[in-house]
């Protein structure tokens, strides 16, 4: 199985952990395209997101004020020999 194969296995497999350990329960969710779906749900003032992606390479979520990337606050995820990272970008 080549690296981004395995890459894609592994997210795949983490959310699915992570899903199943969290009980997660989404009650919004968008597909923006087929390889990418933003799930999430809103307690309080605290909004929990899961992304599911098809990748062979990185993955990123931002938000911003205006819609451009200046002052944004974002997240980058990838997996690098079967660990998954992530590196939180922009604005604090």
């Amino acid at each position: 199985m080549s690296f981004p194969a395995v890459a894609c296995a592994t997210v795949a497999l983490l959310v699915s952990v992570l899903s199943l350990v969290t009980g997660a329960h989404w009650d919004h969710a968008i597909f923006l395209d087929d390889d990418y779906r933003l799930l999430w749900s809103i307690t309080g003032q605290d909004i929990t997101f899961e992304v599911q992606v098809r990748t062979h390479g990185y993955v990123g979520l931002g938000f911003s004020k205006d819609g451009t990337i200046y002052g944004a606050d974002m997240v980058i995820g990838w997996v690098d020999q079967g660990q998954v990272h992530f590196q939180r970008n922009g604005a604090h």
